[in-house]
Order: structure tokens, then sequence, then C-alpha cells
């Protein structure tokens, strides 16, 4: 099997896999009970990690930093106003570009910060519910931001640079002036950065890979989402 071959089986097997996702994102549209459950979920997320995780920390930093800092927290906010606006038929493709990408690298990223501290120390004793209560959370906020990738749509060039710019900027804001998440002892500096950068790049480069059908995305309009 030669390289083409093995890249056109990768990008269809991608393209066709989204296909589960879809449903699932029709699903929580299609009910509003559902999808209101999920956005309150997400702002009790918003609320709790920037006041609880990072209200410290906001507290001690300048004013410019605080868009860098929050990280999952405003990611969540994102993600919040992006499937709000899908739901009522607005399309807003490089915010949603935007959300989707806070998500998956954010939750990512916790995710693995979690298993690298369990991994070295395990569960700390009467702080594992809430260890596991974040790690779960994270799992869901990845898969909003996949969820959200469904309905990007139509991006410019200069709209995807921009957007992954801002991603690598908060790399060098959060890894290089200080103002990254709050770390345990037993998760290497090193490790985070390194995580951070990967899925930076990673992802970077899925959003500005030219995917077939990336220009076609299925209908936004409520009517859609009601109907199925």
């Amino acid at each position: 099997m030669t390289y083409a071959s093995k890249m056109i089986k990768i990008h269809d097997y991608v393209y066709h896999s989204y296909g589960l996702v879809e449903k699932l994102l029709q699903l929580i549209l299609r009910y509003p009970l559902l999808f209101w459950g999920c956005m309150l979920a997400n702002l009790v997320g918003v609320v709790w990690g920037g006041w609880v995780w990072y209200g410290p920390q906001l507290a001690a930093a300048p004013l410019w930093a605080w868009p860098f800092i929050p990280d999952c927290p405003a990611a969540a906010l994102y993600a919040t106003i992006a499937f709000v606006a899908l739901y009522y038929g607005r399309r807003w493709g490089w915010f949603t570009a935007f959300a989707a990408f806070a998500c998956v690298k954010y939750g990512l990223w916790t995710l693995a910060f979690w298993l690298r501290h369990w991994a070295s120390v395990g569960f700390v004793p009467g702080l594992w519910p809430m260890e596991l209560m974040l790690f779960v959370a994270h799992i869901g906020l990845a898969c909003e931001g996949l969820l959200l990738a469904l309905r990007v749509g139509p991006l410019s060039l200069a709209q995807r640079l921009a957007i992954c710019g801002w991603f690598l900027l908060s790399v060098g804001v959060d890894y290089g002036l200080g103002h990254h998440p709050p770390l345990t002892l037993a998760v290497p500096f090193g490790f985070v950065f390194g995580v951070a950068l990967m899925l930076t790049v990673g992802l970077s480069i899925v959003l500005l890979w030219p995917w077939r059908g990336w220009h076609n995305p299925a209908p936004t309009s409520r009517s859609y989402s009601l109907e199925g």
C-alpha cells in the first residue's frame, strides 16, 4: 500500500466516523430539555472553574493576561455560546472553529494532566472524587469540541491562521510568561508544556488541512435540528 493510499484510507475513516458524532449532535439539538441541561452544566463549569480553580491566579495576574488564563472554563463558555448560536440557526463559522479548537485542546490537555498525576502518586485520599469528576467533565469538554467541529463551515485561510496563531500565542503566554494552569508536584512543567505544544500544533494542522467536504457542512438551522 502506497503512502497516498494510506492517507486516503485514514482520511475516509475520519470523515465517515463523523456520522456517529453527527447523530449525537442531532440528538442533543432535537430535545430542548437535554440541550439546555447540557448548557447549564457548561455554565456551572465556567463559574466553578473560573472562581475556584483559577480565581487566585486571576487575582494575581495582570488584566492583559486574563484571556489566556482560565483555559477550560473559557473553552466551556465559548462552547456554550457556539451551541446556543447553532440552536437558533446562527452560522458563526470562525467562532465555532475557535470554540472547537479550545474544547479539544484543553479537554485533552487536562486528561493528560490527570493521567500523569495518577501514574505518579495515585489518587489523593479525600480528593479522588473531585479528581474523577474533573476527569470525566473534561472528557465531555473534548467531546463538545468534536461536536462543534461538525458545524465549522467555510473558513478563509486568514481566519484559520488567526485561530492557530491565537492558540500558539497562548502557549507562549502560559509557559513562557508563567501563566499556565496550576500544577501538582507530581506533574512536571516540561510534560504539560510538551502536551500543550503538541496539541496546538496537531490541531493547527487539522484546521489548516484541506479536508474533503470541509466547505460543505450540514445545515445549522433550528428547523433542521428539530426535524433530524
